[in-house]
């Protein structure tokens, strides 16, 4: 047996401060999820047209993009666990503010809101997360982590969908809120102490440098994420469209088929993380991901689409978690805010821009071409970047 995998054998993992962690981190994803799929209808309700009602819907990742750089070096200033709190707080108040909202004006100043709080959130829920974790142990602990995420975006839609037609959005916006204020009941038993034992993490009381805002040596792993990102995104907003054109019904199963996978399948990719190392699972994971593109943009009927849903659980929904826990493992603890931070600004660059890019190239050349083309990208790309990078950490 390797000495990591006996490392690992002996490494606690499950226990009741485990399952804390899990539970924040679905009360938090769920908070979000649920309002979702609400904003650009309740903002049509109070009297904006569709392309302002999509342009506030969008507010919180434009938000995002800019905040995360800076809620990584908070996470790696300030004890995380209060951040946490307060940030939970902050996103909890915003949400039922929402309800309230008396036209577009005050929903906009909301959504701006939730969004930084949301970004805070967001980044310091991983890196609180990993100090629980054992390092050897990193990729098996934040997988599971990463599905408590996935859960709360399989199941809460529909919640805020069924409760915004049983008792009206304001309702919705309060139950959203109350999630959040949940988080802070899981995180509160939690036994938390702040440690700077870094010299190279951002020591209290010193000024923001560069490297505390982000972290260059992950800059590889920041594009693998920006590309798994953009397919998501793309995929995100141009299927249904895609199946009304091409008469595919029931594409819902889509993302029903790529949430089982996904499920099935993590636990086991964290395990191999831990045990291998992440290359072993990048290069099969961008060649996956992209074949998944490319059966999307030549899937006629429902069941190419569904081998597609499969593909991208095995690409995008592996890679994306790995790079985000292997960029944890490979900074120091006390810098695993500006590691996370650094991973979701790819993210959040991918989701942003893709689907606006991505709809001149179906101007020109149509859905096909576009799905096709960025799959082959994708795939050359990310191939690159591993290289890179491999090559980089090898010389460390």
């Amino acid at each position: 047996m390797s000495t990591n995998t006996a490392a690992s054998a002996k490494a606690p993992l499950w226990n009741w401060k485990f399952i804390l962690l899990i539970l924040m981190t679905f009360l938090n994803g769920a908070a979000g999820m649920m309002t979702v799929p609400l904003v650009a209808k309740y903002a049509m309700a109070l009297g904006a047209e569709l392309t302002t009602a999509s342009t506030v819907a969008g507010l919180m990742s434009m938000v995002s993009l800019v905040v995360c750089p800076f809620a990584g070096a908070l996470a790696d200033r300030v004890s995380r666990k209060w951040i946490l709190v307060f940030a939970n707080l902050g996103y909890g108040i915003c949400l039922c503010l929402h309800g309230i909202c008396t036209g577009i004006p005050m929903l906009v100043v909301m959504r701006l809101l939730t969004g930084i709080f949301f970004s805070v959130c967001s980044v310091t829920n991983i890196a609180f997360a990993s100090s629980f974790i054992a390092k050897e142990r990193t990729g098996e602990g934040l997988g599971y982590i990463s599905l408590a995420s996935i859960a709360a975006q399989a199941v809460g839609p529909g919640i805020g969908l069924s409760l915004a037609s049983a008792g009206g959005y304001s309702n919705t916006f309060l139950a959203a809120g109350l999630f959040s204020f949940g988080c802070i009941a899981a995180i509160l038993p939690l036994k938390y102490v702040w440690e700077q034992k870094s010299p190279s993490a951002a020591a209290p009381g010193k000024r923001f440098a560069l490297k505390n805002l982000y972290a260059a040596e992950l800059t590889c792993f920041m594009l693998m994420a920006a590309l798994f990102s953009s397919g998501n995104g793309m995929v995100s907003t141009y299927l249904a469209i895609i199946a009304e054109e091409r008469q595919i019904a029931n594409i819902s199963l889509f993302f029903t088929v790529y949430s089982v996978f996904l499920i099935a399948i993590r636990p086991f990719t964290g395990k191999l993380l831990d045990r291998k190392g992440v290359f072993i699972i990048l290069v099969p994971s961008f060649l996956f991901a992209a074949l998944g593109m490319i059966l999307v943009g030549v899937g006629s009927g429902l069941g190419i689409m569904l081998a597609a849903a499969v593909f991208k659980a095995l690409g995008q929904g592996n890679g994306q978690p790995s790079i985000q826990a292997h960029s944890v493992k490979v900074l120091s603890r006390e810098r695993a805010g500006v590691a996370s931070s650094t991973v979701m600004i790819g993210q959040n660059v991918g989701n942003a821009l893709a689907p606006i890019i991505g709809s001149f190239f179906v101007k020109s050349f149509g859905y096909t071409a576009m799905f096709c083309g960025f799959g082959v990208i994708m795939a050359a790309a990310g191939l690159l970047l591993i290289l890179i990078q491999s090559r980089i950490e090898q010389k460390h």
